[in-house]
C-alpha cells in the first residue's frame, strides 16, 4: 500500500520501534494507542497502513513516553485518561501530552485531575505526590524542543548529539549534525567492531560513531530490561 501523503512530515513508528525508543512493550503501545478488547485507546493514533504494518506518529511517539514514565511511577491508565480528557475539554489542550501548554502546567493539571478521579493512591511514600508528577514531567519533556503549540524535536538526553525530528528521515535517529541514521552506524559497528573504519567511510568523527552506538547500546538495554 503506497505511503498517505498526510503523514509525510509526521513521523513513521512500528509499535515496535516505538517502544524500544520509549522503553515499553509493543503490546502496551498497541493497548495505549488501539484498545484492547472492551478497553478504548486512551487518545486516537494518527496509524497509518503501510505494507501490512501499523504505524504511527511522532507526536504519539512523545505522547506514549509521557505514559510510559506514569506508568513505571504506579499510576493507572484510568487516572492517565482522566488527566487527558480534563486537559482536553477543561483547558482545550488537543494534544495534551505533547504540547507546550503541558510542559509548563502538565503537573497541575495531572494532579487536579487524579485527585478528582477517585482512582489515585500515592505515587510514592517517601515523596509527596507533586514531588513525584514533578519528577516524571519533567524527565519526559525536558529533551523535546517546541515550535509554536507542539513538539518538533526529540534530543535524547545523554546523547544531544541524536535527534529524532519528523521532517528528516521520518523521524528515524540521526546524528543530527551529519544526518546519518544512528541504527545503520550501529548495525555497522556491531559487524565491523572498528570505529576508526566506520570514521573514515563516512566521514565523519569518531568521536561522532561512539555517541550514536552508545545511543543504539542504550535502547537495547532498555528492550532486555522490558
Amino acid at each position: 500500500m503506497p505511503l498517505d501523503d498526510s503523514i509525510i512530515g509526521q513521523g513513521v513508528y512500528t509499535p515496535r520501534e516505538a517502544s524500544r525508543l520509549i522503553g515499553t512493550t509493543p503490546q502496551n503501545v498497541l493497548r495505549w494507542t488501539r484498545g484492547s478488547g472492551p478497553t478504548e485507546p486512551l487518545w486516537k493514533a494518527h496509524y497509518q497502513f503501510i505494507d501490512d504494518s501499523t504505524e504511527i506518529s511522532f507526536s504519539d511517539l512523545i505522547e506514549l513516553r509521557v505514559v510510559s514514565g506514569l506508568r513505571r511511577a504506579g499510576l493507572s491508565l484510568q487516572s492517565i485518561r482522566f488527566a487527558i480528557s480534563v486537559a482536553q475539554e477543561q483547558f482545550g489542550i488537543e494534544r495534551p501530552l505533547s504540547s507546550r501548554d503541558f510542559k509548563t502546567d502538565g503537573v497541575e493539571i495531572l494532579m487536579d485531575s487524579v485527585e478528582d478521579d477517585g482512582e489515585y493512591v500515592s505515587l510514592s511514600r517517601k515523596s509527596p505526590g507533586q514531588k513525584v508528577f514533578r519528577q516524571i514531567v519533567d524527565q519526559s519533556l525536558r529533551d523535546l524542543e517546541y515550535e509554536g503549540d507542539y513538539v518538533a524535536r526529540w534530543r535524547p538526553e545523554p546523547y544531544n548529539e541524536v535527534v529524532l525530528d519528523p521532517r528528516r528521515s521520518f523521524g528515524e535517529p540521526l546524528l543530527d549534525e551529519f544526518g546519518i541514521s544512528t541504527g545503520t552506524l550501529f548495525a555497522e559497528f556491531k559487524e565491523f567492531g572498528d570505529v576508526q573504519y566506520l570514521s573514515k567511510i563516512y566521514e565523519i568523527p569518531v568521536s561522532a560513531i561512539r555517541k550514536a552506538t552508545a545511543f543504539e547500546q542504550s535502547l537495547e538495554k532498555q528492550a532486555e530490561k522490558n
